[in-house]
C-alpha cells in the first residue's frame, strides 16, 4: 500500500498522538510539571540539600543529589560521591542499594553527617516537590531531607 504524502502526513501525526496518550506518568522523566506538591519531576536539576533531621548541614559542606530518567541517583555526600538506585512513581521512592567512594574527612562531624544523610537517602520512600523544594522521607508526614533545585 503506497501513502501519499497527506496520507504519510497523517500517519506520522497519529503515531504522535498515540505515543503521547502512553505516558506512564513517571517523576523521573523529564515532561511532568507538578508544583502542587505531591510527586512532580526530580529528574534534572542538581538538588542541594538545605536541611537534615530539620537541621542544615555543617558549615561548608556541599551535599547533593542527581536524578536520572534511567532510575539512578548519585551526587556529594559532603566528603564523598555517592551512587545507586532510585525508582519513583508519583509520590513514592525506592533508593538503593547505594555505594560510596571511601575517603576520610577530619572536619568535625562531617564523616557522622555523611553517614545520616546516606541513611535517610536510603530511607526516603515518599518524596514531594513543591516548586523548587524537594522533600524525602519515610512517609507523607515525615520529612528528613530538603532540597533546593540548583
Amino acid at each position: 500500500m503506497q501513502l501519499g504524502w497527506r496520507g504519510l502526513a497523517a500517519a506520522l501525526v497519529m503515531s504522535g498522538l498515540a505515543l503521547a496518550g502512553c505516558n506512564s506518568g513517571n517523576p523521573m522523566g523529564p515532561d511532568r510539571n507538578d508544583a502542587g506538591g505531591t510527586g512532580g519531576v526530580i529528574v534534572g536539576p542538581t538538588w542541594r540539600l538545605v536541611s537534615i533531621d530539620g537541621q542544615p548541614p555543617i558549615e561548608g559542606t556541599t551535599l547533593t543529589a542527581i536524578f536520572s530518567e534511567d532510575a539512578r541517583v548519585a551526587g556529594s555526600a559532603g566528603c564523598n560521591r555517592y551512587f545507586g538506585r532510585a525508582d519513583a512513581e508519583t509520590g513514592r521512592m525506592r533508593v538503593g542499594p547505594l555505594g560510596s567512594t571511601l575517603m576520610a574527612c577530619e572536619a568535625n562531624g562531617v564523616m557522622t553527617q555523611e553517614q545520616r544523610f546516606l541513611e535517610l537517602l536510603q530511607a526516603a520512600s515518599s518524596y514531594s516537590v513543591i516548586g523548587d523544594e524537594l522533600r524525602l522521607g519515610p512517609s507523607g508526614s515525615t520529612v528528613t531531607l530538603v532540597f533546593l533545585a540548583q
